[in-house]
């Protein structure tokens, strides 16, 4: 496989345009395609959080639960708890990760980390997660939880 990089000046700055040769369209050719379609989707390794005096570089596969504090975020890995400002959503979405689910207004999962849930009151259940860890299930999030569940 020969790799070329040509400069186009005529293309926006944050705009790739891709042409692919080859003898003839094969398998190897379509997975590379769709593996280039997908590139942007794919989840990041690491994810940087910035706290007050450092910046951590964390696997998102360590966090067990995203929870927010008045406008503080509270990342729990297996290690430590993180402290750092953003909103839910904007870290969530910079996961990119199916695993991440929200359990309620104020905290997501990672599902790999869920030991077990347990009813709660008003009709919510309480999330039990791997290093002690438990949240709130309201019932608003509970029917999706259950679905990625496979229940």
């Amino acid at each position: 496989m020969k790799i070329h990089f040509q400069k186009n000046e005529q293309l926006a700055a944050d705009e790739i345009n891709i042409t692919l040769s080859a003898a003839d369209k094969s398998l190897k050719v379509d997975e590379l395609i769709a593996y280039l379609k997908n590139f942007d989707l794919m989840p990041p390794t690491i994810i940087p959080i910035k706290s007050a005096d450092q910046v951590i570089l964390v696997k998102p596969q360590d966090i067990e639960l995203i929870d927010v504090s008045g406008s503080t975020l509270l990342i729990y890995t297996n290690q430590k708890v993180i402290e750092t400002k953003g909103r839910l959503y904007a870290f969530v979405d910079k996961l990119k990760n199916p695993n991440f689910v929200q359990v309620s207004k104020h905290a997501v999962i990672n599902i790999d980390h869920l030991k077990s849930l347990e009813d709660s009151f008003a009709g919510g259940m309480t999330a039990f997660l791997t290093g002690n860890v438990k949240t709130s299930v309201s019932r608003k999030y509970l029917s999706l939880l259950e679905q990625r569940l496979g229940l």
